[in-house]
């Protein structure tokens, strides 16, 4: 069941994104879902309430399936691990890579990770572009036992595809941590602010579907451009 729950899911998510809902702002019924994907109403039901989960729609007995509005704005959600290119569909997501090496791990990462220290890891840092205004700059450890392979080809674009579609993978969840600090020099000229401008900060530790660490990130945003989405119902 889970491979055919997971199916619907993936379309319903990627048309919503594409903006294939967008003008009558409600999905297809549940009969419509379930005649379409030749599934049981359980099926369907388990694709709906995660993407009511994930902020995508809401449901009105009687009535159907209908669209968030606040989800298709392109806030950086705090519901889930879509990514910057999910996160904002209707705007040009670009991102320029500093430096990508392998290195030994830092004590920290290591215990984050749960690896032994000085295990190799890529290290990334990357300016994340917004419709040509800076939006963050990133600071991430990818454990090379998970992501074997990384270049700055691959950096340039979506890591999640990567990852998705390249790797065969799936994302499971991640912890993080949202708090406020000021610019140093180095990340102000980057983000195209002042030193010691105020900054919001992401640190997260990203897990795959396995439960194991695949990443390790410490992201800055321009507090300027940066607009935060947490979904909550009664």
């Amino acid at each position: 069941m889970s491979t055919k729950y997971q199916k619907i899911l993936d379309d319903l998510e990627r048309d919503i994104i594409n903006g294939k809902y967008n003008e009558i702002k409600k999905l297809p019924k549940e009969e419509e879902l379930i005649n379409m994907y030749d599934v049981s109403r359980t099926t369907v039901r388990k694709a709906i309430s995660i993407l009511v989960n994930k902020g995508y729609v809401y449901q009105v007995q009687g009535s159907g399936i209908f669209l968030r509005d606040a989800a298709l704005k392109g806030y950086l959600s705090l519901e889930n691990l879509r990514g910057l290119t999910r996160d904002y569909p209707d705007k040009k997501i670009e991102s320029k890579v500093i430096q990508l090496k392998l290195i030994e791990a830092p004590d920290f990462v290591s215990e984050k990770m749960k690896i032994e220290i000085g295990k190799p890891v890529y290290f990334l840092e990357r300016l994340r572009i917004v419709d040509n205004e800076s939006f963050a700059i990133e600071y991430t450890y990818f454990n090379k036992k998970v992501i074997p392979y990384l270049n700055e080809d691959i950096a340039k674009k979506s890591i999640y595809s990567y990852i998705i579609d390249d790797l065969g993978m799936t994302i499971g969840f991640a912890d993080r941590v949202i708090y406020a600090d000021k610019l140093n020099k180095d990340d102000a000229k980057a983000l195209e602010l002042n030193e010691n401008d105020p900054a919001l900060i992401i640190d997260s530790v990203e897990f795959i579907g396995t439960g194991e660490v695949f990443a390790v990130s410490k992201t800055i945003h321009n507090y300027k451009n940066t607009k935060l989405l947490k979904l909550s119902n009664f």
